[in-house]
C-alpha cells in the first residue's frame, strides 16, 4: 500500500462507518438524522483533504495545528449529535462553547495565518531567479535606493563555453558571477539576473566603478570577463535608464570585440 491510496482508503473506512451509523439511527436516537450525515460527511471530506496534502503541510506547523483542530472540531460536532453526549455537554456550557466555537475559531485562525505565510513566500520566491538566486526583473518595483548608479552587466563567451564545454559549465560560470555581484552589494545595493547572461546592479551613487573594480578583482584569476553600462538613475526614470545602460554595454562589448579582432589580424 503506498502513500497515495491511504487517504483513498481511510476516506473509504470512515464514509463506512458513517454509513453505519445512520443505518443504526433507530437504535441511537438522533435528534436530527441530516446533521448527522451532514457532520460526518464533513468530517470525512476533511479528513481525505488532511492526508491527501499533509506530506505538504508538514514544513507548515501552524497550519497542521490548524488542520488537527477542525478535524478535532468536527468529530466533537459528530459526537453530540449522540444525545447521550449532548446532554452530558450541556451541563458543561462553557467548556462545550470551547470545545465547540473556540476551536474552530482557533483552527481558522492558524490556518489563515499560515496560509497568508505561505502566498508571501510565494510571492518572494517568484521574484528570484531560479539558477542563480539573485532578483528578477519582477523585483525592479521594490528597489531600495530612490536615487542610484544603475549598471548593466553582459558576460562576454557565454555562448562558446555553452557551445564547446556544455550549459553545465556555463551555468556554473553564471552562478559564480551571480555570487561576485551579490557578494560586493553593500546594505540596500541590489543585484538582478535579467536574461540569460544579462545582470544589472542598483549601487550607491557615485560607487558603480569601485563595485565593477571589486567585481574584476574577485574575477581576476577565473576565467570570466564581462562588458557593461553605466547609468545615474533614480526609481522614476528607471526604465529609460536601463535602456541607456544597456546600449552603453552593447557599446562597449561592441569595442572590445573590434579591438580583440584588430589584435588577432596584427598578430598574424
Amino acid at each position: 500500500m503506498t502513500e497515495y491510496h491511504v487517504p483513498v482508503i481511510v476516506t473509504g473506512i470512515s464514509a463506512s462507518l458513517l454509513a453505519t451509523i445512520i443505518a443504526a439511527s433507530h437504535y441511537v436516537g438522533f435528534d436530527s438524522l441530516s446533521d448527522v450525515f451532514f457532520e460526518g460527511t464533513t468530517l470525512t471530506l476533511l479528513i481525505y483533504m488532511f492526508l491527501t496534502l499533509k506530506g505538504h503541510l508538514v514544513p507548515y506547523s501552524k497550519i497542521m495545528i490548524g488542520a488537527y483542530l477542525l478535524l478535532f472540531n468536527k468529530l466533537y460536532d459528530l459526537l453530540t449529535e449522540v444525545p447521550a453526549i449532548e446532554n452530558y455537554s450541556d451541563n458543561y456550557e462553557v467548556i462545550d462553547t470551547l470545545l465547540d466555537d473556540g476551536t474552530l475559531l482557533v483552527a481558522f485562525f492558524l490556518i489563515a495565518v499560515g496560509l497568508t505565510s505561505i502566498v508571501k513566500n510565494i510571492i518572494k520566491e517568484s521574484m528570484k531567479d531560479d539558477l542563480t538566486r539573485l532578483y528578477n526583473r519582477k523585483k525592479f518595483p521594490e528597489i531600495k535606493l530612490s536615487s542610484f548608479d544603475l549598471i548593466y552587466f553582459d558576460l562576454n563567451g557565454l555562448k562558446q563555453v555553452n557551445d564547446i564545454k556544455g550549459h553545465a559549465v556555463g551555468d556554473l560560470m553564471i552562478i559564480r558571477f551571480a555570487q561576485t555581484l551579490k557578494e560586493h552589494c553593500l546594505k540596500n545595493e541590489m543585484a538582478f539576473r535579467v536574461g540569460g547572461d544579462e545582470f544589472i546592479a542598483t549601487v550607491e551613487p557615485e560607487r558603480a566603478l569601485t563595485y565593477i573594480n571589486s567585481v574584476n578583482m574577485s574575477l581576476l584569476n577565473e576565467s570570466i570577463s564581462f562588458s557593461y553600462g553605466i547609468e545615474k538613475a533614480t526609481k522614476d526614470n528607471f526604465t529609460e535608464a536601463l535602456i541607456r545602460s544597456d546600449k552603453a554595454m552593447y557599446t562597449m562589448k561592441k569595442s572590445q570585440k573590434e579591438s580583440t579582432e584588430s589584435a588577432q589580424i596584427l598578430y598574424r
